[in-house]
Order: structure tokens, then sequence, then C-alpha cells
């Protein structure tokens, strides 16, 4: 087994305005009350949906359901890269600027005990590889002890992140830099201001992880991941022994519903795996459509999905389409 040690490196970032906050909320309220929307079994009944304008690349989607709070990434090409919140009251604000973390690339999004979130910096080098904390307005870069990054190349890349049912651990899926061949999965764990990471995962004969990117956690502690080099969802028992489980083309980061089943895009179309068969189901949700479904995020209560849909939506090509959708998952998925 691999080990990977990282070591802390900090940078304090005020909370600010930073161009992003123009979105307003009133195009969104009429999905609060959307409590009656599209179910698994054919995309009837949906009254009310929404689209937002993003101004930039939004990978990562986080519903905290205990503020009833939509968290996102926010990636620029040059300033204005942020960690966002969207609320239906408040619309979409800064909470934190990512600007002053060197080749910052932000992903997907976990919240942790203390109240703090982390995302991973998915970086071109290994100098700035590993994971950004974000703690009220200030965001701490964990950046990848030298000389000790997994991989065979010493160099990787990471974009999806997830919690373990302990409610401590944190993983990771990532791939090397140069090929994007050989992919692995990190059991991180934060603490005393550092994050240390071990391998978990990793790609050999019997499971050719190749460009890992999605990963979702149950709560027995089996791991599922999307790889995109072997268009597939592997899983992972707590032995670390890895399975195929389904075919799924161009797979992209994972949601996960209440029951355990999991919500996958990675193309113009969304569709529900059955955590316990397999078992691939493609969701139509009316007259919506999409361009390249990243990151998801589900919303229990209200019964809604929030879709980062990478289509250059914005002047100038960069952003992305924030979907709001009433979303019911079928009888057979609660």
């Amino acid at each position: 087994m691999r080990s990977v040690f990282f070591a802390l490196a900090v940078s304090f970032l005020a909370c600010g305005d930073n161009g992003n906050n123009s979105n307003p909320a009133d195009a969104t309220k009429a999905v609060d009350a959307a409590g009656s929307g599209q179910h698994d079994a054919g995309g009837s009944g949906i009254t009310t949906m929404a689209s937002i304008p993003l101004p930039a690349e939004a990978n990562g989607l986080y519903w905290d359901a205990t503020s009833s709070t939509l968290y996102l990434t926010q990636k620029f090409t040059g300033s204005g890269n942020a960690f966002e919140k969207w609320t239906d009251a408040g619309g979409l604000a800064t909470v934190a600027s990512l600007d002053g973390i060197t080749a910052v690339n932000p992903g997907g999004i976990v919240k942790l005990a203390d109240g703090s979130f982390l995302t991973p910096n998915f970086s071109s080098n290994d100098t700035d590889n590993g994971v950004i904390q974000i703690s009220g307005s200030a965001a701490t870069l964990l950046t990848e002890a030298p000389g000790s990054g997994a991989g065979s190349a010493g160099d990787y890349r990471s974009i999806g992140v997830a919690l373990g049912s302990d409610g401590t651990t944190i993983y990771q899926v990532a791939f090397t830099k140069v090929s994007a061949t050989d992919g692995f999965v990190l059991k991180t764990t934060i603490g005393g201001g550092s994050a240390t990471q071990a391998v978990f995962a990793e790609n050999a004969a019997a499971a050719p992880l190749g460009k890992l990117v999605g990963i979702a956690v149950e709560s027995d502690g089996t791991v599922f991941i999307s790889d995109q080099t072997n268009n597939a969802i592997w899983k992972i028992m707590t032995t670390g022994a890895v399975s195929s489980f389904a075919t799924y083309t161009h797979p992209d980061l994972i949601a996960k519903l209440p029951n355990g089943d999991l919500l996958e895009g990675g193309g113009t179309t969304i569709s529900r795996i059955s955590a316990t068969t397999g078992t691939v189901t493609p969701l139509t949700f009316g007259t919506m459509t999409f361009t390249y479904v990243g990151g998801m995020a589900f919303d229990a209560v209200n019964h809604r999905l929030f879709i980062d849909d990478q289509n250059a939506s914005t002047t100038g090509g960069s952003g992305d389409t924030l979907d709001i959708v009433p979303y019911m998952p079928g009888s057979g998925g609660m």
C-alpha cells in the first residue's frame, strides 16, 4: 500500500463581494413549494422549475439540510474563484474567496462535523495538490508534502470527495496526471490543522481503475466510484476489495439519494443507479434539457434536485447553469 502525507499551507481570505452576487432569488422561489414533482417512473407532474445562469464553472454542489442552503464552488479563469452559497431568500452570495490559493481549481464538497467545508484542489501540478478547507470566510489549502505524491508519477489530480459513514473520514478519488489511467481512492483524516491520507483502493489487474471522478459512501461503509476511462461504476467494500458494479458512459460526480441510490450525469442525461442491483434508469424532467451534467445535490424536504449544467451559458462562454427541478423518487426509491 502507498501512503500520502499532507503538510499545511495557510491562506486566510476575506469574504466579500466579487461580483458574483447579482443572481436574483425571485427566479427560484417558485420551486420552494414543489413537493410533488417528477417521479422516477416517467417524468410527469412537473409544474415548476428554474435555471439560473452562473458566472463561472461550478463543479461541486452540496445541499445543507440543516440550514436549507446550497453550497457550490465556482472556478473562473483569473480572479473571482469562490466558495458560494444559494438560498431561496437570498439568492447567490459569496462565502469565501478562493483567489489567494495558487492554481485553485475546486471540486466536490463535503461538510465536516465542525461546520467547515472541504473541497479537493484539482491542480495540474504536484506543489498545489491537496484539499481546501473553508471555515467561515477563511480558505486554507492543505497541500501535498513534496515527494510524497500517490500514483506512479508522484503527481495526481482529484475532484470527487465524500464523507465516510463515521462522519469524520474523508474519501477522495484521484488519478495520475500523466496518463489518467492509474486511478486510486484516498482515505483522508483531518485533524490538528493538517491532513493525512493513505491509499484505500487502487488500480490493479482485477480492477483496472482509470480516471476516477465521482464518489459516494453508503451508511454501511460501502464506497461507489465513477470511472470515465472504463465507463464504469465500481463498488468497494470496507476491506478495500473492488468489484465491477454498473456500466455507465462517461460518468461524472455522484449524488446520493436518502436510500443510498446514486444519481449520475456526465452527459445530457441524468440516471438513477440502484445501490443494490446496479440497475441504471434514465430520468426525464419534462422539457428540461442539459448540455453536460456535472455535480448534483438533492433537497429531500422540498423534493427538488439541483443540477450543474456545464453549458457555457454566460457571456464569454465560461459559465454554467444551475438548474432546479422538482424531483421525488418513486415508491421503490425512498
